[in-house]
């Protein structure tokens, strides 16, 4: 799977967590904004190119535009094939809708969304009046970042898989949300937040979050973890932020030399250390067709990364309201640690059958055994084993371990 879903979701503002200043309501979006505009432009270190148009939308508008968004980005027979592929690998529960999840997501969640396509933020008409300020701050950062980094050719560049698109999302994410947490410190200090706001928001349907909660751990993941892990990735893993590096230079950086894996959002150092530094390997698995016969045609391709690998060893997802949801140690586990690179294939037959093949690279030997000794069973899904490398099988292959070992032998890890 691809940035798609990424693509859809990543610029909306989920679950609101703080409150504005007190009389925000008497005044309108677009006075709002540029009030708001100097101080963004102070904490994030850059200055805006143009003005951002703002608009209130209603839930039925928010949901016509991701809809829309989908239908470019993600055409119904791409998605099914991605799906299946989820599917039978057993990142996602069988019999699932993910693009009908998704919406239903969003359409309790955001607060608001940026466009990067026409450049303006939409801020949903049924937010809580204080939360509006904090909300515009968030997204005045996702317009000032696009303005200086063009967020639409990040997130469309080159073979951007879903493992990097959550990597990105994460940056972008993070970005936005640290700007946020700094306005909303600064409006505690100055004593312009309602007491019970808080309440409010836990009593709203977003701070229930019942669609969120009941969705698969697959699209939590993808939806919350930049939210939550992107700060912490963006502040060189110190969540208390007590270097005195700039933030601002940081984040730059990160926009400039964007993260490769979900790998190294869950660890910091092996993006910031040069030392520690651990780029993903560019792997390769060959073509598949000949080895399963006449009739069969790659339908889909990815990259999983630590994050959702870390779901078939039975990671689960942390309280979502709590402060461990922003420890990475909680999106991951030791069975999914140590990955040097993964790649599915998902191939369709021509009577309805299908297969994906995932093979998977292990910094050691003893990393590719704690996977297999971590995986969770699947149906259909068998796993094959030599030393630093794990293939699974899954799905409707007539022959699984011939498939395996042409998987296994033809696999290519961009050092060969």
């Amino acid at each position: 799977m691809r940035t798609r879903l990424h693509r859809l979701a990543v610029l909306a503002v989920l679950v609101p967590v703080s409150a504005g200043r007190a009389g925000a309501e008497s005044r309108g979006p677009v006075e709002l904004a540029r009030e708001i505009q100097g101080t963004v432009e102070t904490i994030r270190g850059l200055r805006f190119v143009r003005p951002v148009p703002v608009e209130i939308v209603d839930d039925a508008k928010a949901r016509a535009h991701f809809a829309s968004r989908a239908s470019k980005l993600w055409p119904r027979e791409k998605l099914e094939h991605d799906q299946s592929a989820l599917i039978q690998l057993g990142v996602l529960p069988a019999g699932v809708d993910i693009l009908a999840s998704l919406l239903d997501v969003l359409e309790e969640q955001a607060g608001g969304y940026y466009d990067p396509e026409t450049g303006a933020f939409y801020v949903l008409d049924d937010i809580p009046p204080h939360t509006a300020p904090i909300l515009m701050a968030h997204e005045l950062t996702h317009a000032l970042d696009d303005q200086h980094f063009q967020i639409d050719r990040l997130l469309s560049e080159g073979e951007l898989t879903d493992d990097r698109s959550t990597a990105l999302a994460a940056v972008l994410e993070g970005s936005g949300t640290l700007v946020q947490a700094l306005y909303t410190a600064a409006e505690l200090r100055a004593g312009r937040l309602p007491p019970d706001l808080i309440q409010q928001i836990q009593e709203s349907e977003a701070g229930q979050a019942r669609k969120l909660k009941a969705a698969p751990h697959y699209l939590q993941r993808a939806l919350i973890a930049p939210y939550t892990l992107g700060p912490t990735f963006a502040l060189r893993g110190d969540p208390l932020g007590g270097s005195s590096r700039s933030v601002s230079e940081d984040l730059n950086t990160l926009f400039r030399r964007p993260p490769s894996s979900t790998e190294q959002i869950l660890h910091p150092e092996k993006y910031w250390s040069e030392e520690s530094r651990d780029d993903p390997l560019p792997l390769e698995l060959p073509a598949l067709e000949g080895t399963l016969g006449e009739g069969w045609t790659l339908a889909s391709r990815g990259r999983l990364g630590e994050l959702n690998l870390a779901i078939l060893t039975g990671a689960g997802v942390p309280d979502l309201g709590s402060a461990e949801a922003a420890e990475p140690r909680r999106w991951t586990n030791d069975a999914a640690a140590g990955i040097g690179g993964d790649v599915y294939h998902h191939y369709s037959g021509r009577d309805g059958e299908k297969v994906t093949v995932l093979a998977t690279v292990w910094d050691r030997e003893q990393d590719a055994r704690e996977f297999v000794a971590g995986l969770l069973p699947v149906r259909g899904r068998r796993t094959f084993h030599a030393l630093d490398r794990v293939v699974l099988v899954a799905g409707d292959a007539p022959e699984p371990a011939r498939l395996a070992a042409a998987a296994m032998s033809g696999l290519r890890t961009g050092n060969e």
